[in-house]
């Protein structure tokens, strides 16, 4: 009985350490973007195609496959989630109005990714923007 107690104490500690670190969803960029700070309108703007450039930089789009911080920025941001946006982008490629983004499995590939190229603009949770420039928060 006194196991049990410790196990679900210990089970419980780590669930509200886990939810304390959770962080807010960002956009991210690649560092060249430095110094780059985006507001609501220009966030609309970059995530739907219609503002290629972030600043001097033509932005390139990262998007992993699935993601709760995504899901949420694109939600608070564009009304959509990951699918959706998805679907946004696969229409503006095959009218020719728009380069697809680059789509990868998961968060921590999207980061890697991004940090890599130049211009690259990715929705992320703040604990894991390291080495990226954070453009917009939630």
């Amino acid at each position: 009985m006194k196991l049990r107690f410790l196990r679900l104490a210990a089970l419980a500690a780590g669930l509200l350490s886990a939810l304390a670190l959770r962080a807010d969803p960002v956009l991210a960029g690649h560092a060249g973007l430095k110094g780059q700070a985006l507001d609501d309108e220009a966030v609309k703007a970059v995530l739907l195609g219609k503002k290629a450039t972030v600043g001097d930089t033509r932005a390139v789009i990262i998007i992993a496959k699935a993601g709760a911080a995504q899901d949420a920025f694109l939600q608070a941001h564009v009304a959509m989630n990951t699918g959706q946006f998805q679907n946004h982008w696969r229409r503006l490629f095959m009218t020719g109005s728009g380069s697809a983004p680059k789509v990868v499995e998961t968060e921590a590939e999207a980061v890697k990714l991004a940090a890599e190229t130049p211009g690259a603009v990715l929705v992320v949770d703040s604990g894991a923007a390291t080495g990226l420039t954070v453009l917009a928060s939630k």
